[in-house]
């Protein structure tokens, strides 16, 4: 997939102090994305924003002939910038980052992690092919990649921080079926367990990308009711032989 990248450089004396900095601009097949914010390595930055863009689409949504609505996504190399900036769009959500769907603007705090870019980034991308996407879903795919790496032939997805939390849930027996996971909901995600249901979400899909089959699970679960996700998972997943695959992974 070919990417057309337009690369508007803020000059300082029009630069209106409304609006954070412009970075630039990333326009992918059908995503359109404005950057803004301050960072120590700007084009690093918009050359990663436009590895994410051509990777989500190239892995998960579908061709439309029409591009989305633009999304923009705010980066600060300073984590005190960045947790000023975003304690204006009211009480502080993550020290990380995170997405506001009803004003399309995400925000990632780059000095605690250039994961956090990659993760926040996903979020609309996928929104926007799949409106009704499930919160594990939409979070285990972000967080597959948070930690992950650039190739020839995009990123490859690493095992991360997040396997100590599976791995406890396999060994106190409180990890839950597949059938439960499919069932979660965004409390689920962002409660007491969201530790454990994160790293659950991430892991089953990190697993079906070593198999080469989580682009066509993504599809199927798009295409169908939440009703036949735990279905669909369990025909892609085998749930024995995924907890025997987890147990055995090192971080």
């Amino acid at each position: 997939m070919r990417l057309a990248i337009a690369i508007f450089l803020a000059c300082a004396a029009g630069e209106s102090r409304a609006e954070e900095p412009l970075l630039g601009t990333i326009e992918g097949q059908r995503a359109r994305v404005t950057v803004r914010g301050e960072v120590t390595k700007k084009q690093a930055a918009l050359a990663l924003v436009q590895s994410i863009v051509a990777d989500v689409e190239r892995r998960f949504t579908a061709t439309r002939d029409n591009p989305d609505a633009p999304v923009t996504i705010l980066l600060f190399s300073d984590p005190a910038r960045y947790r000023e900036v975003a304690e204006t769009t009211g009480p502080l959500i993550s020290e990380w980052g995170f997405y506001l769907p009803d004003r399309r603007l995400a925000i990632a705090n780059l000095g605690a992690s250039i994961g956090n870019l990659r993760h926040e980034l996903v979020h609309p991308l996928l929104g926007d092919d799949y409106p009704d996407i499930p919160a594990w879903l939409n979070e285990g795919i972000a967080s597959l990649y948070g930690s992950a790496t650039p190739g020839k032939h995009g990123f490859s997805f690493l095992v991360n921080y997040r396997l100590r939390d599976l791995q406890h849930a396999l060994a106190s027996n409180t990890l839950p079926t597949l059938a439960a996971l499919a069932k979660t909901t965004s409390a689920d995600l962002h409660g007491d367990d969201a530790m454990m249901y994160y790293a659950y979400a991430r892991y089953v899909l990190l697993y079906a990308d070593r198999k080469g089959t989580l682009r066509e699970l993504y599809a199927e679960l798009r295409a169908n009711k939440p009703s036949k996700h735990g279905e669909i998972l369990a025909r892609y997943i085998d749930e024995q032989a995924f907890r025997a695959w987890a147990r055995k992974l090192r971080y």
